[in-house]
């Protein structure tokens, strides 16, 4: 990861400009700072400089940070800001809320991937979202409990009681199983589709990777998100199947798509009596709503804010 952040070895490589957004300057280093970040937060996965996958990433984080930048100078356009008093008086309604001490709240954001740093510029950009679509959109976003009733039936059984201080936690489509060889991964696949084990207990049991102890489940990670080789991977099977393993810096992956008709070998479902019920999943469907409705409200922002902006990428 070092070597990525220094990658051709020539300070003018690695300061080059790599955009260029309403006139400010986005350098490959900080691209490559910003990857270095990504990496570390993903378990068990690491680039090389010149492996195919880092420029896609690459270019992935580099999106992401124009799209960033945009937020903060049409903030700055418009006066708004978030301070450090309003973070802090949200970090200490979090810890309220999950009767939390600061030192189990660093322990639990570890469990998440992130610092106490991190986690404090993921809710100031949050904060800052919301507030920009509130000066710029003048409607809220309104979820019914009609709306709330409809999904809790079709996706009941999908429902994760689990807790997070980052937010209610949905269970989504793709599974993930990382282990050390692809001999082991092959039997792991054997034993999956004959049914003697479901993917849940094999990622529970001998991942690696992300998600292990949600049976292997990537919460609202999609497929596109996913580096080439273990999207191309997915696609190559239908809903409910396991991938073929998949080589990932030395290590094999399993992946599965959890949705439409699945093959009989797959996970029994969940009992009706072990759902969640109602009561107990419906703050969590109400904010899953409303965060599908403000994302949507806040993209066709951004989109419109694009595209009045001078960007030029040379990445």
């Amino acid at each position: 990861m070092v070597a990525m952040a220094a990658s051709a070895g020539a300070a003018e490589l690695v300061d080059r400009v790599v955009a260029v957004v309403n006139g400010k300057l986005i350098t490959l280093f900080d691209v490559n700072n910003k990857v270095v970040e990504v990496v570390q937060r993903t378990q068990g996965i690491s680039l090389k400089p010149d492996d195919p996958r880092a420029e896609e990433l690459r270019r992935q984080v580099l999106e992401s940070m124009i799209t960033d930048m945009l937020i903060e100078q049409e903030a700055s356009r418009l006066k708004v800001s978030v301070s450090e008093t309003e973070i802090d008086a949200q970090v200490d309604e979090i810890k309220k809320k999950n009767n939390l001490t600061q030192q189990q709240l660093v322990t639990e954001l570890a469990k998440e991937g992130l610092t106490l740093k991190q986690f404090r510029e993921r809710m100031r950009e949050d904060s800052m979202r919301k507030r920009l679509l509130g000066f710029m959109v003048h409607r809220k976003v309104l979820v019914t409990d009609d709306e709330i009733r409809d999904y809790y039936e079709k996706n009941k059984d999908s429902l994760s009681a689990a807790k997070s201080i980052l937010g209610p936690k949905v269970s989504g489509n793709i599974g993930f199983i990382m282990v050390p060889s692809k001999k082991q991964a092959e039997e792991l696949r054997a034993k999956i589709n004959s049914g003697s084990m479901s993917f849940a207990e094999a990622a529970k049991k001998f991942s690696i990777g992300p998600g292990r102890d949600q049976g292997g489940d990537l919460g609202d990670v999609q497929a596109k998100d996913l580096a080439a080789p273990l999207r191309d991977a997915l696609t190559a099977v239908t809903a409910g199947q396991v991938s073929e393993p998949v080589m990932l810096d030395g290590k094999a992956v399993l992946l599965t798509l959890r949705t439409g008709q699945a093959p009989a070998a797959k996970a029994a479902p969940v009992p009706a009596a072990a759902a969640t019920s109602y009561e107990g999943a419906r703050e969590q469907v109400q904010e899953l709503l409303y965060k599908q409705k403000f994302d949507k409200l806040f993209q066709e922002f951004m989109d419109n804010l694009r595209s009045k902006a001078v960007i030029e990428v040379k990445l």
